[in-house]
């Protein structure tokens, strides 16, 4: 795929009664074999196993998945009865390959609490549904394409993605429990995940002692129509920060406005760029636009250590025409989404649980006058024109009600999930309490001491035992002046 299909990709990534349980012989058990997981780049070795699920949990009978199941056992060999699981984010991601990345964040849980993780369905090495896309015409917003690749990503998969839905997960997710014999989980849902782990908990409070949230979804949040906003708010933040910072200030003044003038320019003319791929080491010519910058800003804006060098790289675009950097950092970013991200899954997805609760026009409104635009909400609608709404529980939507000790942690930074959606989850968790990291953006589980909270919350199940004073030494990187880095 090109890197201005997958630019496509990317922008349009964001982004009844209750079915009955599956159907699972007491003959089916799980037996577990060495493997290694990750995503090939990092690999952690642990044990896995399978399990037979129906496609349709109303035809136990009929059509079935293989969902795979990976345990990172306990560095002690008495671990606690009830275990942590990591649900992924995306929606799209696998946790089986995606957790040696941050597995770091749970080491302390590791001493006492084996580790289960579960693909979740249409992800990973559960039945991916991953689209292959063409890769003809040049970059634009063309919906025709957009159109078209959603059609032929619904055609290729080997399944109805009707039943990759979360509502079809959370029963997945009750199944392996149950075979595994385990009481209670302690679960930890990360973005897209939260969302996951929160339907879950409704479903099936009585199996959750303890509830860790990261980059919260709120059931009544449908993404996309705030997408272009937040996004927007998460640069503004930066800017400010920058202009408040002496050595930011000096190095890059007029930071915001020159960005502006850049992102202006761009829109009527795109610019040729050479750069050096850096998987490759070859030279390559890109005619850079305006949503090469959106797309690439949107994304660095995630990490806190994407906003410390994005001053110093949007400084040197405005005032010297470089656009390499930039360049290379959109190959990378979107490269990245390919790998991580199955597409048709996300589609199944994001087509049931958020583009049917959207006001487009409200949508296109709040993004017209952001860096990202309205194409972001439009190319969701155009998409979604080409699949069926899937399965999902009549209650979906509606806060869930809970006493599970509950933490949840935001990023103020965080330019998809902001902590307002936190605030929205947690309006009914009645024992609950929430973190919100200054200056840090999407996900919080490794930023400074919270690995040692994470684990401590999971130990006492308590948020009003919780000693957070940790975090008041965590601080966001410094701004880069140049190649070299921060001023010392």
């Amino acid at each position: 795929m090109t890197l201005n299909k997958r630019i496509t990709t990317a922008l349009i990534a964001l982004l009844g009664a209750i079915a009955p349980q599956h159907a699972l012989s007491a003959e089916q058990s799980l037996q577990f074999s060495r493997c290694s997981i990750g995503d090939g780049a990092s690999l952690l070795p642990a044990q896995c196993a399978e399990m037979v699920v129906p496609l349709d949990p109303e035809k136990p009978s009929g059509e079935t998945l293989t969902l795979t199941i990976a345990k990172v056992p306990a560095r002690t060999n008495k671990p606690k009865r009830d275990p942590f699981t990591l649900i992924a984010g995306g929606p799209g991601q696998s946790a089986t390959e995606s957790f040696p990345t941050v597995a770091q964040a749970f080491r302390h849980i590791l001493l006492e609490r084996d580790i289960y993780l579960i693909d979740q369905r249409g992800t990973g090495l559960s039945h991916k549904l991953a689209c292959e896309n063409d890769d003809a015409s040049l970059f634009e917003f063309d919906p025709a394409l957009i159109s078209e690749q959603a059609k032929q990503c619904r055609e290729s998969l080997p399944h109805d993605p009707r039943f990759f839905t979360t509502s079809v997960a959370v029963q997945d997710m009750e199944v392996v429990r149950n075979a595994l014999g385990i009481e209670k989980w302690n679960i930890y849902g990360v973005s897209y995940g939260s969302r996951v782990a929160l339907h879950y908990l409704r479903r099936f409070p009585d199996n959750v002692r303890s509830l860790i949230l990261d980059a919260v979804v709120a059931p009544e949040v449908a993404l996309g129509p705030e997408v272009a906003v937040m996004a927007e708010r998460a640069l503004g933040a930066m800017f400010e920060r920058c202009e408040s910072d002496s050595s930011c200030n000096s190095a890059f003044p007029e930071l915001a406005t020159k960005t502006n003038t850049l992102i202006t320019s761009l829109k009527k003319e795109s610019r040729p760029v050479q750069y050096e791929d850096l998987s490759s080491g070859q030279l390559r010519t890109l005619e850079f636009d305006h949503q090469h910058l959106a797309v690439t800003l949107r994304l660095m804006s995630y990490s806190a250590y994407g906003n410390a060098i994005l001053p110093s790289m949007l400084f040197d675009a405005s005032e010297n025409n470089n656009l390499a950097p930039f360049a290379r950092q959109a190959e990378l970013q979107v490269r990245s989404i390919g790998n991580s991200i199955a597409n048709g899954m996300h589609q199944a997805v994001v087509c049931t649980e958020d583009e049917p609760f959207t006001d487009i026009d409200d949508g296109r409104e709040q993004s017209a006058n952001t860096y990202l635009g309205s194409d972001l909400i439009d190319a969701l609608k155009i998409s979604c024109e080409q699949w069926d709404a899937g399965v999902i529980d009549d209650d979906f939507k509606l806060p869930v009600e809970s006493a599970v000790p509950t933490l949840l942690l935001s990023g103020s930074a965080d330019p998809i999930t902001p902590p307002e959606y936190a605030e929205r989850a947690m309006a009914k968790l009645d024992n609950s309490k929430h973190i919100v990291n200054e200056h840090q953006g999407h996900m919080q589980s490794a930023s400074g001491c919270m690995p040692s909270i994470m684990a401590e919350f999971v130990k006492l199940a308590d948020v009003d035992q919780l000693d957070t004073s940790c975090l008041e030494r965590l601080s966001a990187p410094p701004f880069f002046i140049d190649a070299n880095g921060p001023l010392p």
